[in-house]
């Protein structure tokens, strides 16, 4: 009997606790079973306002075109100004973007009066391997004249026209030949890093321009080659870096930071746990480095700025950050159709939001403010007409600093030292200022812009980029401070040599000797 009752008092807390379980496996499935017929419910709401627009309406839309919209529509809704439904060609073109797929030819164009020449050609792009180079001026394309806004035949023709191929005829610098390449589009990747040089014996200087897949990679061969160099230092342009890739931007800060140490977190919706993503493969953890930002500085780019300066690991130079501290995700619904969405905020190391937010009165929150505010933060184009020289007289500065710029190739003066060069291309221009130029101050601006023309154009059909970067830094304010910080000690004069006197002067040279197509 005794052991009945014992039997019967080992069965009750089995049963309470059976029927417990099955109390609160019933109360989840009910709730399931709420939220889907919930869900279901919308969407039978949403599949019935489509259905009595394409019956009812007087002006409808075909089916997929009303349930595009209908997806705009609730995107719009959320209030999230990245979020957008993405079509098949604008699938590829955003994933295209991230992995850095170059798009086009590869031609960066400087516009004249009379045409375009080609100012840089992408690496690995097919204009280079077409060999069309740097200082080419472009007379036609597929046998049309190019106008001076780089365009040709029909408007809006360009050499971004999606055509399997394209006939390009050159005038070709410095030889002066006309010449006849064709330019097949191929896949081509363009390269994160777009400039790599030696600013000084001891500072090195990397521009990241993009966040697409292995810009840390590239980042990494780009330091390493300045340090085999003798670099100690490093100057890290960031300025125009729109963003990309959030585990690219971790992995740059994390070349410069010890192991282990927190980059940036991810914050997702509700209550999820706060993710931190941390350096893994530290290479130059006590480097000393400035870090060059603009208002164009974003996302991935801010993860590298934010967790460089809260690790005291850098300085900040330039202007104020845009102020993206949110991540996206693509979403596929159809082989067709993806939804682009903002999936998570990014803190900075001491959990820091940098999201952009609009106040009252204009202007907005967020971003880095950088540790030295420099005005005119921007990277000037060192090889445009300043704005204040319009009409004949900055037509006549164009022409004249790319003719003596290709006249010089063609004579062979020697490029190094740049003070010498500088100073032959001064006294040379001198004596072709325009006539109009009565003011002698007006005379040497003048004088002054054209030999930077000449000279930076001389520089690029010659491939010195390094030597332009070097000539940049008197005139590029935020280069100049980030380079300052850097080596307090050294004179600018020793990077780029001020002009030297006028003594050194070639023979003198006529307008018309120097004239090109």
């Amino acid at each position: 009997m005794a052991s009945t009752s014992r039997r019967i008092l080992w069965l009750i807390p089995l049963v309470a606790g059976s029927v417990g379980a099955a109390f609160v496996t019933g109360r989840y499935y009910e709730r399931q079973l709420t939220r889907a017929r919930t869900e279901w419910a919308g969407a039978q709401l949403l599949s019935s306002a489509i259905d009595s627009v394409r019956a009812n309406a007087l002006d409808s839309l075909p089916n997929d075109e009303l349930i595009r919209r209908a997806v705009t529509g609730m995107l719009r809704e959320l209030q999230d100004p990245y979020a957008a439904l993405l079509q098949s060609d604008g699938m590829q073109k955003y994933r295209g973007t991230l992995l850095g797929e170059g798009q086009g030819l590869g031609l960066t164009m400087r516009h004249h009066e009379d045409g375009a020449s080609v100012a840089r050609v992408s690496v690995g792009s097919p204009a280079m391997l077409a060999g069309i180079r740097a200082g080419d001026r472009v007379l036609a394309v597929d046998g049309v004249p190019v106008r001076a806004d780089g365009t040709w035949g029909k408007a809006g023709d360009s050499t971004d026209v999606p055509m399997e191929q394209h006939v390009v005829t050159l005038w070709r610098a410095p030889s002066g030949d006309t010449a006849r390449v064709i330019v097949r589009r191929s896949a081509w990747r363009v390269p994160a890093v777009s400039d790599a040089a030696m600013l000084s014996d001891s500072v090195g200087y990397v521009r990241l321009a993009s966040m697409t897949s292995h810009s840390a990679e590239e980042v990494e061969r780009a330091v390493a080659l300045q340090v085999q160099r003798g670099a100690r230092s490093l100057v890290l342009d960031l300025r125009g870096n729109n963003g990309g890739l959030f585990e690219e931007g971790v992995k740059v800060a994390g070349l410069f930071l010890p192991r282990g140490a927190v980059v940036a977190s991810l914050a997702g919706r509700g209550g999820d746990a706060i993710q931190p993503h941390a350096s893994k493969n530290s290479r130059w953890p006590s480097m000393p480095l400035t870090v060059l930002v603009d208002k164009q500085t974003a996302s991935a780019a801010e993860v590298i700025a934010a967790g460089l300066r809260e690790h005291d690991r850098a300085l900040l130079v330039g202007e104020p950050t845009y102020g993206k501290g949110v991540v996206q995700r693509v979403v596929n619904l159809s082989p067709e159709l993806a939804l682009r969405l903002t999936t998570a905020r990014w803190l900075t190391p001491s959990g820091r939001a940098l999201e952009r937010n609009p106040v009252k009165g204009g202007g907005f929150t967020g971003g880095l403010v950088p540790d030295v505010v420099v005005e005119q933060p921007g990277r000037r184009d060192l090889a445009a007409v300043p704005r204040e020289w319009t009409g004949e007289s900055g037509d006549a500065m164009d022409r004249l600093a790319d003719s003596l710029a290709m006249h010089a190739l063609r004579d062979g003066w020697t490029i190094r030292p740049l003070a010498v060069l500088e100073a032959r291309l001064r006294a040379t221009l001198a004596q072709l200022t325009p006539r109009t130029l009565r003011d002698p101050l007006a005379r040497a601006d003048w004088v002054t812009a054209a030999t930077r023309l000449a000279l930076v154009r001389l520089l690029e059909v010659d491939g010195e980029r390094e030597a332009i970067l070097r000539y940049a830094v008197r005139d590029d304010a935020a280069l100049r401070a980030g380079f300052e910080v850097l080596a307090p000690g050294d004179d600018i004069a020793q990077v780029i040599p001020a002009p030297l006197p006028a003594a050194l002067s070639p023979r003198s040279l006529s307008a018309r000797a120097l004239t090109s197509p």
